[in-house]
Formats: C-alpha cells, structure tokens, sequence
C-alpha cells in the first residue's frame, strides 16, 4: 500500500530515518532522504543505489535549506504524497536551570521548529495531491521522563500536541496527521546520549523483562511508520502511536 507513494524524509540519513527510507523502498515508494550528515546520506544513497531515491543535504534549522530540500524532491518526484520528521538531536545530563539560552534554542531549533517549517513547506504539495500522511516522531519523554532532559521533553511533548492540532486542522484537506511515541532505539543519537550520560541505569532506564526487556531496533519503528504513511491507516489520524516496548505501560513501585 505504499507502491508509487512520494514520501520525504527528514533525519533520513541516519538511525530511524535511515531505517524508514529502507523499508519505504523496499515497498516500492519513492523516497526523498534529507539529512545534515552529508558523508553518511551519500554513503546511504551509494548503497541503495535506487532510482527511487534522492539524498539532499540540509540544515533544517534554515528555512532555506527546507525549502531547497523541499524543491529537490518535488522536481525529482512531481510531488509529494508522505512526510516523515524523523530529525532530531538528544541533549542530556542538565537540570533546565543549568541550560544556555544556546543550548534551549538549539533544541527546540532542531527538534521541534524544523518540524514546523518543514510542514509549512510540505501541506500544500499534500493538499494538491488529494491529500497524504504526516508522521512526526515524538517521544516517550512526550507523556514520562528522566532526570536532565528538559529540552529534548519538552520539544517531544510539543511535538505530539502540535501533530493532533494539524490532524484537526487539515482532516478536510484529506491529510492525516499522526505522532510515533518512541522508546529506547538502537540509533547513533540515543547510544551516544546514553554512554555521555553514564549508561541507560544512570537515567533511570531499565530493560527489565516487565516490558519486552530489550532496546527496539530502527527498522521496528521504521514498520510502525510506514503503517502510517500506508492507505492500511486510513482511519488514524490525530494520534500518538506507541511504539515503546511496554516501557510506559509499568507502574512504577
């Protein structure tokens, strides 16, 4: 149900987003990849080594750069019928009072202002399409969180929100608008969070068998996406989708 879709990918060269645009393709979707990783975007697009896919280098914290990568795709595709905003970046390890006005305005910059900007660009290719899917992945960090985080949870919490508030505003151009809660994923951003932080234990994480007892892979978020991106989730709209494990599931002793 995904064959012939044009779906734009952001984050796309890397971790979930890298993962999505594998699992798109081998569904027979076209695929837009947007990262700022340019050696590892090209090193992905040299691999897939597939007429169906286009890498474009971008810094969505400019709005210039999402509308180049915008343009990119639309030129090579015709348009647009998916977008997934799977970019993102994980600053721990800091209560809110020990924040820089830097480090705050990067976080939401990348996390959640990219977010906007990019849909800003994308919702009316949808709408000329007769409509399409929006996924913006969010977080468990959206509903529960950890100690030093306080940037990165409350530009997940947005996220989710700001995703039911487009799903209300354009159900009547035909245009679904769903969140990914995610857990803990086996991805460069969360590893990397992980170990500067001191381990998954120093965060408060546990991969106890109360819940699947293990880190998710990204082509296990990757599936829960293209579920939502596919005509087989045409009734969900407005939603936060979990895919975390169980991890919000267990009441804490």
């Amino acid at each position: 149900m995904l064959a012939g879709k044009r779906i734009l990918v952001t984050g796309g060269a890397t971790g979930i987003g890298a993962a999505t645009c594998r699992h798109l393709l081998e569904n027979d979707a076209q695929v837009a990849a947007v990262g700022l990783d340019g050696a590892a975007g090209r090193a992905l697009a040299s691999e897939l080594d597939d007429g169906s896919f286009l890498f474009h280098e971008a810094d969505l914290t400019r709005d210039a750069d999402v509308r180049a990568a915008v343009a990119a795709a639309t030129d090579a595709f015709g348009g647009l019928d998916g977008v997934v905003n799977a970019a993102g970046i994980y600053p721990t390890g800091k209560r809110l009072e020990e924040l820089s006005d830097e480090e705050w305005d990067r976080t939401l910059a990348v996390n959640l202002t990219a977010v906007f900007r990019v849909c800003r660009a994308t919702l009316p290719l949808l709408r000329a399409a007769g409509g399409g899917s929006v996924v913006n992945i969010a977080s468990v960090h959206a509903e529960a969180t950890v100690p030093g985080v306080p940037a990165y949870a409350a530009t997940k919490g947005a996220i989710a929100a700001l995703s039911r508030q487009m799903a209300l505003d354009y159900a009547c151009d035909r245009i679904r608008v769903n969140s990914v809660i995610v857990g803990s994923v086996a991805t460069r951003m969360t590893l990397d969070g992980l170990d500067e932080a001191g381990g998954a234990e120093a965060v408060g994480l546990s991969f106890s068998q109360d819940k699947i007892g293990r880190i998710a892979e990204p082509s296990e978020i990757a599936a829960v996406i293209a579920f939502l991106l596919s005509d087989a989730s045409s009734f969900v709209t407005g939603s936060a989708v979990r895919a975390d494990g169980g991890l919000l599931a267990r009441l804490l002793p």
